[in-house]
Order: structure tokens, then C-alpha cells, then sequence
């Protein structure tokens, strides 16, 4: 924790801030209103504004018991799994080719819809590189390497 951050909570911690008992939602906003203008009146005057990372480290910190922490870190966890999950079976239903181009992109931190997306630009990209390589084939009775094509030698 940087030193600043570490000063906040300690002059925070030196006010005894109220605890919260777990009241219904009325309550906790009352509580939640009252610690917040408790804390703002500890600040000094001209002080740097409070950061939306400090304020978290902070509420988290003082309101959010360490079990809570760690159950909602397994939730989420389980959420990437699930969804990394999701994504490998979308990239296994692919055509080959464009598989094998998702193999190459960086997915483990994506999320489902971020693949797709990208599955969806490489598709646009070799369908306009198909389009492109068949606009510059030639159309006449040979092709470039001088050999007559399949029409004009079954004409003869």
C-alpha cells in the first residue's frame, strides 16, 4: 500500500469511526451518510481530493469483513472459468481456418462477447481478401501461366 494511502487509514482509523451493525438498507444509508461526513470533516482544508481508489481501498477496508472478500474473489473466479468454458467450445465450433487464426489472438482475459467480436473482424478480413484474390484472377481462356483452362480445352 503506498504511504499516502496508508497515512489516510491510519488518521481514518484514529477518528474510531462508527461500526455498522448490519441494519436494514434505511439504516445503513444513515450510517453510511454520517461516516462519510465524519471523515470528510477530518480531511484538512485544501487537501487533495479523495481518489475513487482510495475511497474503495478505504470503504472495503473498514466495511467489508475479510470472508466476504474472499467468497465474492471465488464467484468471480468461477464466473471466468465458466465463461472461458463457453468461449473454448465457440472457438471448437468454428471453421477450420478461421479456428485456427482465433488459436493465434489472445482470448484468456476476454470475455465471451470480445471473442465473438473478434472471430467476426478475422471473418470480415479473409472474406475481403478472398473477394480481392478472386477480382484479380483472370477471366479469359488461360490463366497466367499460359496453360489453357478446363473451357477452353473441353471446347476443342
Amino acid at each position: 500500500m503506498a504511504n499516502d494511502e496508508q497515512r489516510i487509514l491510519d488518521r481514518f482509523g484514529r477518528l474510531r469511526p462508527l461500526s455498522f451493525s448490519g441494519a436494514e438498507i434505511e439504516d445503513a444509508q444513515g450510517f453510511l451518510d454520517t461516516w462519510w461526513k465524519a471523515y470528510e470533516r477530518s480531511r484538512l482544508v485544501g487537501a487533495i481530493p479523495l481518489t475513487w481508489h482510495k475511497f474503495s481501498v478505504l470503504f472495503l477496508e473498514k466495511f467489508v469483513p475479510q470472508s466476504r472478500k474472499e467468497e465474492l474473489r471465488r464467484q468471480f473466479e468461477q464466473l471466468r472459468h465458466d465463461g472461458m468454458e463457453r468461449i473454448m467450445r465457440f472457438i471448437d465450433g468454428l471453421a477450420y481456418q478461421l479456428r485456427l487464426l482465433m488459436s493465434r489472438e489472445s482470448v484468456s482475459d476476454a470475455i465471451f462477447d470480445e471473442v465473438v467480436d473478434i472471430a467476426w473482424q478475422i471473418e470480415v478480413v479473409c472474406n475481403q481478401e478472398r473477394g480481392e484474390r478472386e477480382a484479380k484472377r483472370p477471366c479469359g481462356p488461360g490463366d497466367f501461366s499460359g496453360v489453357p483452362s478446363r473451357v477452353s480445352v473441353l471446347s476443342r
